[in-house]
């Protein structure tokens, strides 16, 4: 889904760049072991600024970031000077990749925005090696059911009626063959409820 007005100002601010490095990268960096990435992929890369965070503290030689909202496509090109780094427009449930192509695929908190987030977890399983991982930072249902939560519900277009919970979308990993190597689950502010895991295939 392509973000609306409020929501394209919201990830497009500086606070949003802080929380992104200070505090969602630190975790996902402490979860994952991974190394000598040679490709990654970012889903969702937005203005581009988590792919640049990527390329800052897992240092692949390649890194393509995809988002299905041109405007941030554009954004994220345009200030770009890294010549490893590449930003493409594409649909994260149809990607546009061979099988067995990435080391590494990142979410920082997209897929929730996705209706058929299904299918978006089997092209990743598609396109990852199979000592590749599978690193995420997410958002789920229960976000918007409790407290401000539900007014961002009001304000935002998310697919509240196809969003999963934590155990929904652990569940269905396990089910299209990943292992599930480490699982956090973060309530920092006592309605912001998100998910942090790290995942090979068997």
């Amino acid at each position: 889904m392509k973000l609306n007005k409020l929501e394209f100002l919201a990830m497009n601010n500086p606070i949003r760049a802080f929380i992104q490095e200070k505090y969602e990268l630190k975790i996902l960096y402490e979860m994952t072991s991974i190394k000598n990435i040679q490709t990654a992929l970012e889903i969702g890369c937005g203005n581009g600024y988590g792919t640049k965070l990527i390329k800052k503290y897992f240092s692949p030689t390649k890194i393509i970031g995809i988002d299905l909202d041109e405007r941030m496509i554009r954004i994220a090109t345009k200030h770009n000077k890294d010549l490893s780094i590449s930003y493409e427009v594409m649909d994260a449930s149809n990607l546009d990749f061979p099988e067995k192509y990435f080391d590494a695929i990142f979410d920082f908190g997209i897929i929730h925005h996705i209706p058929n987030w299904k299918d978006s977890l089997k092209e990743v399983k598609r396109v990852l090696k199979p000592k590749g991982e599978f690193i995420v930072e997410d958002l789920s249902i229960d976000s918007f059911s409790m407290g401000i939560g539900n007014l961002w519900r009001i304000l935002s277009d998310h697919p509240y009626q196809f969003m999963y919970t934590p155990k929904e979308f652990t569940e269905f990993l396990n089910d299209i063959g990943f292992y599930i190597n480490n699982y956090k689950e973060f309530n920092p502010l006592k309605f912001i409820r998100f998910f942090s895991l790290n995942a090979t295939i068997k």
